[in-house]
């Protein structure tokens, strides 16, 4: 009787430990999302000479909205890219430089290249990187580059990504916020591509980033 019972207990707490490890929810989002900030002035951007015209007529439209939507103090446009800090010329580097090249594995990534003068941990410079033959040729190119514009832009910024298409599915930052452009993926895996979610931000995002800029 008693093995019985042992038996019973031991399938109960068996039960009991997949459920709980189940409903577990993701870890919260991280700010910055590398452990990299960036700097607290306005968030200048250029054009490497590798970036076509289709990817370019992306840009300023994301660039704006990052603007509008956030307590950054601008988006000013430079030309060429600055690319160094202030050390050299007593101009700190242009914020982000778009690039259209090769990224393996990814639509996109935005990888810090220069730190500012005054702080080796802050980021004056990151390449916001577009996998653009890779897009083009995708199912849908034209709602896959805005996300992915909107995406590493937000990167630039320190907001961190998630993944609806993980198993189970990350949530968007938090739990109960609305699908935005940091959901990581192909649009069309994702669903509703033609949504407002594939350019913007959502308000947990959005409050990630506003506290460093005000």
């Amino acid at each position: 009787m008693r093995i019985g019972i042992r038996v019973v207990l031991a399938a109960i707490i068996a039960i009991v430990t997949t459920t709980v490890t189940t409903i577990t929810p993701a870890a919260a989002d991280l700010w910055p999302f590398d452990g990299i900030p960036p700097d607290k002035s306005t968030h200048s951007y250029c054009y490497t000479t590798s970036v076509q015209a289709d990817l370019k007529s992306y840009i300023p439209g994301a660039m704006n909205y990052l603007a509008n939507a956030t307590t950054i103090p601008g988006v000013p446009f430079h030309s060429p890219c600055e690319t160094t800090n202030s050390s050299s010329d007593g101009t700190p580097a242009t914020d982000v430089a778009w690039f259209d090249v090769w990224v393996e594995g990814s639509f996109g990534q935005a990888v810090c290249k220069v730190w500012t003068a005054s702080d080796p941990d802050v980021c004056d410079q990151r390449h916001a990187r577009i996998n653009g033959n890779v897009i083009r040729a995708s199912g849908d190119p034209h709602h896959q580059f805005i996300k992915t514009v909107c995406h590493e832009l937000g990167h630039t910024a320190g907001i961190d990504h998630y993944s609806p298409l993980a198993a189970p599915p990350e949530p968007p930052g938090a739990f109960g916020q609305p699908q935005d452009c940091m959901a990581s993926g192909d649009v069309t895996a994702i669903g509703n591509p033609g949504g407002s979610w594939i350019h913007t931000y959502n308000p947990h995002h959005i409050g990630d980033a506003n506290p460093h800029w005000a």
